[in-house]
């Protein structure tokens, strides 16, 4: 069955498109400018010829209308012969002519003919109106491909905080979109929950990592255990060492040799366009003025991006940093993977709560910006989605920093190495799970030893993926038990009571958490619309009562006021 136009039409590319309507735009511009050079250099042309004719007359010589000297008709006739037999001139009547430093062909006046680089000399064509057209039609379309902001703006702003990586920011974006109470925040508020472990209810439990190397931290191969159960510092003594740095030296040798076609490859690339004369392009494009312009995809320098100015670049968001990430993974391998996905399962199912668990991190309806500027990069980076990496140090410093994070959980590494005299490193480690807020260890794991996991693979006793997870069953044991949420119970309006007065007197809480909780109860009934507002006045003075009362952006000025002083006086 033939396709039909619209299917076609269909398939074009963004950058297709815009060349479309650059090409249907500028057409008429660029025919009527051609157009008009080239009436302007016909009729100078013809001018240049009379001037020529009548200087000649003037001298005496011949003009194109008298009698030729001697031996031209003979010249004719040569020519007709040539012609009759295939043999014309395949160069034209003027041979190489007088561009070549000939002389001129004197045949007739309306034979004369400058070349095309005289032409561009004298008549030099004006291309910057369509040069700017075509920028701006470049531009447009650039432009229409910004994020585009859709839905309630506190929802997407805590969203756009945290595809950027700022845990904390967008955090207290979704406690005041939820303090806002809009028909919108309905159903977040209904996803709250409650934890068993800190008796409280909430709607996302903090959780944070942390990394403690102890031992001996200066070896540049930490070995731990891998998907492989060959650790890359083990092996039989000098045996393992010796085939590991080999591997490495081929690896080396592998990517020299690719480094080193690639630049033989550029730099044939640059010699053909500098034989093939592309190299004075730039030239003619400053000429012309064009030079900015360029052909899109080409990958050049200065090419193919629409005017910075015009249009400013939307910065790549990175949730997650990828240096912690490597961080770990050089120290605690396989262990690492194990319970980064165990943790991403659980905040994904919501047992940590439901709060941002529903961010697309590529999302492109929910615009670029917190309260028209970009996202700041947060003190503390997330080491996973809603897992904030809180630095190195032993367990007794990084639970300290946890705390006045004001986390709930924290989730400590400890890896102990150990270098023997052939080269070969143990690597131990552990995992306990603490409590932030009085910082009690509530779960250790047991210690899993990547020179246990050499012997069990090596006589076949069990995978290294078996290995870790056994290691680790206790402790996801307690997590699921102890510290997982569960659904809030319904309470009544004297319990609400004294809850809310417990958050009006808790000073890890920020305003907005206060706020989004009331908020909660009043929406449940638990409160009266009174005891709201006497809250939030409590809670946040004239602001809050903004957020509780006043239009939709009086509410969210105020909610971005209350975010930059919570900030303020964390710092």
């Amino acid at each position: 069955m033939p396709t039909k136009p619209a299917d076609l039409s269909l398939r074009f590319s963004a950058k297709s498109a815009a060349w479309a309507i650059c090409l249907t735009t500028l057409g008429p511009l660029f025919f009527a400018t051609a157009f008009s050079s080239v009436a302007v250099a016909q009729g100078q042309q013809a001018t240049m010829q009379a001037a020529e004719r009548a200087a000649m007359e003037a001298q005496g010589g011949p003009s194109g209308y008298e009698k030729m000297e001697p031996g031209y008709d003979d010249m004719d006739m040569y020519d007709a012969e040539m012609e009759d037999q295939g043999m014309g001139d395949p160069y034209g009547e003027s041979g190489y002519g007088s561009g070549y430093g000939g002389q001129p062909n004197s045949r007739g006046g309306g034979d004369l003919k400058p070349s095309p680089t005289v032409m561009l000399e004298v008549f030099q064509l004006d291309w910057s109106p369509l040069a700017e057209r075509v920028q701006q039609v470049l531009t447009s379309a650039s432009t229409s491909q910004q994020p585009v902001a859709l839905g309630p703006v506190l929802r997407n702003e805590a969203h756009v905080a945290y595809r950027y990586g700022n845990l904390p920011l967008a955090l207290q974006l979704f406690h005041g979109f939820i303090a806002r109470g809009s028909d919108a925040a309905e159903q977040q508020m209904d996803q709250i929950k409650f934890s068993k472990h800190f008796r409280k209810p909430l709607w996302h439990l903090r959780v944070g990592v942390s990394l403690g190397v102890h031992g001996d931290s200066s070896t540049t191969d930490p070995s731990p255990i891998t998907d492989s159960g060959t650790s890359r510092g083990m092996g039989n003594g000098e045996m393992g060492m010796g085939m590991d740095s080999g591997m490495m030296g081929m690896e080396m040798e592998m990517a020299n040799s690719m480094q080193g076609m690639e630049d033989a490859m550029r730099e044939g690339m640059a010699g053909m366009e500098e034989e093939m004369g592309m190299g004075g392009m730039d030239m003619y494009e400053e000429d012309m003025g064009m030079a900015g312009m360029g052909m899109p995809g080409m990958g050049m320098s200065g090419r193919g991006r629409p005017n910075q100015a015009a249009t400013p670049s939307v910065p790549k968001a990175e949730m997650t940093d990828s240096e912690v990430n490597s961080r770990m993974e050089k120290f605690l391998g396989l262990v690492a993977d194990t319970v980064k996905t165990g943790l991403s399962k659980r905040i994904s199912d919501g047992k940590f709560g439901h709060a941002l668990v529903d961010v697309e991190a590529e999302s492109t309806t929910q615009g670029h910006t917190v309260n028209g500027e970009t996202v700041d990069e947060a003190p503390q980076s997330m080491w996973i989605p809603s897992v904030l990496f809180v630095g190195e140090g032993n367990s007794r410093d990084t639970i300290k920093t946890a705390h006045n994070l004001e986390l709930d959980l924290l989730f400590h590494f400890d890896v102990g190495l150990k270098e023997n005299r052939m080269g070969a490193v143990s690597n131990i480690s552990r995992v306990k799970v603490m409590d932030a807020r009085t910082g009690k260890t509530l779960v250790s794991s047991a210690a899993m030893d990547n020179t246990e996991v050499e012997r069990m693979t090596r006589v076949g006793r069990g995978s290294p993926s078996a290995y870790v997870d056994e290691q680790l069953k206790s402790l996801w044991a307690v997590v699921d038990e102890r510290l997982t949420l569960s659904d809030l119970p319904t309470l009544s309006p004297e319990v609400a009571r004294k809850r809310v007065a417990q958050v009006l007197g808790d000073r890890s809480m920020t305003p907005l958490r206060k706020l989004a909780e009331i908020r909660y109860y009043g929406y449940r009934g638990w409160l009266t619309p009174d005891e709201v507002e006497q809250a939030f006045e409590i809670t946040g003075g004239p602001d809050a009562m903004k957020v509780l009362h006043g239009s939709e952006s009086q509410a969210i000025e105020a909610i971005h006021k209350l975010v930059v002083e919570t900030e303020a006086s964390d710092s």
